[in-house]
């Protein structure tokens, strides 16, 4: 499994745990995590929720590619455009 892989399956393991409504010391015995381990993912998940709702420079020299967001729970949205169009819709909100 790579480091990216892992990162996302924790921080997908923080949104379960954040949905379950149990205790982090409850969640990790009922689903035999280490609770050292899920205290460091939890810690940085919320690092990465500070860094949240930046936004990131875009190269525009790259006139097409993919654009792919990866959320802390897992869920990807990945987009094949020209960045070019993609730029101007930005600007026109």
């Amino acid at each position: 499994m790579s480091k990216e892989e892992k990162r996302v399956q924790m921080f997908a393991m923080i949104a379960d745990w954040q949905q379950s409504g149990m205790s982090k010391k409850r969640y990790c015995e009922e689903n035999g995590i280490n609770e050292a381990k899920f205290y460091y993912w939890f810690s940085r998940s919320k690092e990465n929720a500070t860094s949240s709702g930046s936004f990131i420079a875009i190269d525009k020299g790259v006139r097409k590619g993919d654009v792919e967001v990866i959320y802390p729970n897992g869920v990807r949205i990945k987009v094949d455009t020209d960045l070019g169009l993609l730029s101007q819709l930005i600007r026109l909100y």
